[in-house]
């Protein structure tokens, strides 16, 4: 059995608060955040921690899982949202209201967005610092909890719409006036042929 690499980052930071939680019979996730779009990999997340993913969910209970996220740096988002997204913060001095695109922030702390992501997906109540504590994440691929029993979470697939009536409709009446032109060029050509 090959040995798990060494956590070369700061360890201090990767295990704090884990005292205050009971570990007992917690399930440990790891997400793999690399090519990832970021708001469906946030929400998974959060269905994870508030542990609605079990029979025993209550709103009032905490019975969420640990989540472990890795290669926080290589997450993706759709649109221009690396330059048009903005995060906002107040120092609390007058006039002091600071902002930094995703782009710095990616650059700055890539775990962070990831975070703020999560959190702002879950419901504001006394469990929330409780379902941030069960959340780790690691801008590479090295974490310190290889002597876990680790379970890799697989991503549900993609549910795609289905199309509006009024789309469904024209796109049918373009399919059959493409075939009935398409019958029209080959009797055209018949008659050519026959004629010829």
């Amino acid at each position: 059995m090959a040995t798990a690499p060494a956590f070369t980052g700061n360890l201090k930071k990767a295990l704090a608060g884990l005292r205050r939680i009971n570990l007992d019979g917690l399930r440990w996730h790891v997400f793999d955040a690399k090519g990832q779009v970021l708001g469906r990999l946030a929400s998974q997340i959060a269905v994870v921690l508030q542990g609605k993913d079990k029979p025993t969910y209550a709103p009032h209970v905490e019975n969420g899982d640990m989540c472990i996220v890795l290669n926080a740096k290589d997450i993706s988002v759709t649109g221009r949202k690396m330059t048009d997204k903005i995060y906002y913060w107040h120092t609390g001095y007058i006039g002091h209201l600071k902002e930094r695109r995703l782009k710095d922030q990616m650059e700055k702390d890539p775990t962070e967005v990831i975070r703020k992501a999560v959190l702002r997906m879950l419901p504001r109540n006394r469990l929330r610092d409780d379902r941030d504590r069960k959340l780790r994440i690691f801008s590479g691929n090295e974490h310190p909890f290889h002597d876990r029993p680790l379970e890799p979470f697989v991503m549900p697939p993609r549910q795609v719409r289905e199309m509006h009536p009024r789309a469904r409709r024209a796109l049918i009446r373009a399919q059959k006036k493409e075939q009935a032109t398409r019958a029209k060029e080959e009797e055209g050509a018949k008659n050519v042929e026959i004629t010829a």
